[in-house]
């Protein structure tokens, strides 16, 4: 009899022992519960806040952009602003475009050494090659099939003719910028540059930047601009 009572006692004492175990982890997951509609109630309110949407950085060449490039570069700031809110050189990069893609040009930068097409933002040494292999036995000859329009740096009477056709708002021609400005130093007399404009339609500040760059050349200050325009997104 003793023995079936210390079994009983032992039964039961396991039961209460289970009970409280239950008990304290059912009031834990209450207790978590709690916590996390607490959190979500929380969170409800947070999201119920409006934020302001974040703004796109402007560009360096917009409209805003090209006005201060302008004061840098000491232009009469109101002839120039006049200038380009008539549009009075769109036509004349439209038919710089236009004229590009009857000799080939389908993207940006593209050069012709004289005459002979290099495309993209190419190493020096591939522009060197081209040049050296004119300066030898070059004629120059093909160059005047290429209609000229647009301004010129260096010796116009050189024999290397580097003819570009940019966007002022390509990578790409950014990036090339400073390898024509390298080879320019180094041929000195012997190459001239001249740039046309090739401004992409999808790049939205390409045809403002270089109708700007026109009406600073009204002013006598074409090449200034145009090395501004670049420096500025280098």
């Amino acid at each position: 009899f003793r023995g079936s009572m210390k079994r009983m006692a032992t039964k039961e004492g396991w039961k209460n022992v289970i009970l409280v175990v239950l008990l304290v982890a059912a009031a834990f997951l209450i207790g978590r519960l709690s916590a996390q509609v607490e959190y979500l109630k929380g969170g409800a309110n947070v999201a119920a806040v409006p934020t302001a949407a974040p703004q796109a950085q402007a560009s360096k060449i917009d409209v805003a952009g090209l006005k201060k490039i302008a004061s840098d570069v000491k232009l009469d700031v109101k002839k120039f602003e006049s200038c380009l809110s008539s549009n009075k050189y769109e036509k004349k990069v439209k038919d710089d475009l236009a004229y590009a893609g009857t000799i080939g040009v389908s993207g940006t930068p593209t050069f012709f050494i004289n005459g002979v097409m290099l495309v993209g933002a190419q190493p020096q040494s591939e522009f060197e090659k081209v040049i050296d292999a004119e300066l030898k036995d070059g004629s120059g000859d093909k160059v005047l099939g290429l209609k000229s329009g647009g301004y010129v740096r260096g010796n116009k009477n050189a024999k290397i003719k580097l003819v570009e056709f940019s966007d002022f708002e390509c990578p790409f021609c950014t990036r090339a910028y400073p390898i024509v400005q390298a080879i320019l130093d180094k041929y000195g007399d012997k190459i001239s540059l001249e740039y046309r404009h090739n401004p992409l339609n999808f790049h939205p500040n390409a045809q403002k930047a270089a109708e700007a760059s026109e009406c600073a050349g009204e002013q006598g200050k074409f090449w200034e601009m145009h090395d501004a325009i670049f420096k500025v997104q280098g």
